[in-house]
């Protein structure tokens, strides 16, 4: 008996089975790599076992040979001369720098000491200054010598109180 089937049933069917058809189509491109992979080994060991057998050395893919030429050794001491040279330049401007950098630092310490000075300097030339403009003011205007009740009551009082002879406090 053939049971139906609902239409959400099959469509999860299909997804199900296109997700496995995805899976089976990468791991076969995997496959196929891998097998190409083996071929190409398999051609670089049975050179090597070639090479074997009649003794020669076989020749390395990374192996690169100068001996084309008869300058060949002439012009690769030119090279290594060259990068000896470059190396030094770049030394002596690394030296330089460091040199520059160092100077630069010791002059920022200086300023920052120049500025600390200059800002004790500020501080003293502002105090005497309200030192001296203390001392530039004009004294308070000494009190009359006879004050009357009017003006200052309490003055006149103390004077009237007071012996004579005594010196006023206030």
């Amino acid at each position: 008996m053939n049971t139906p089937t609902t239409p959400d049933k099959d469509m999860q069917e299909a997804a199900r089975l296109e997700k496995l058809r995805a899976q089976l189509s990468s791991d076969i491109q995997a496959i196929q790599q891998k097998e190409a992979s083996l071929k190409e080994y398999e051609q670089r060991l049975r050179l090597l076992m070639e090479h074997n057998r009649q003794g020669v050395p076989a020749p390395q893919a990374n192996q690169v040979y100068v001996n084309a030429g008869p300058d060949s050794r002439q012009a690769l001491d030119a090279e290594w001369e060259k990068y000896h040279r470059a190396h030094a330049l770049l030394e002596a401007a690394r030296r330089g720098l460091t040199d520059d950098r160092l100077a630069l630092k010791e002059r920022e310490e200086a300023l920052a000491l120049r500025e600390a000075d200059l800002a004790k300097r500020e501080a003293w030339v502002k105090a005497r200054e309200q030192q001296l403009a203390a001392a530039a003011m004009p004294p308070p205007a000494a009190p009359d010598s006879n004050p009357s009740f009017v003006t200052s009551p309490l003055r006149a009082a103390r004077k009237l109180l007071r012996p004579a002879g005594k010196k006023a406090k206030a």
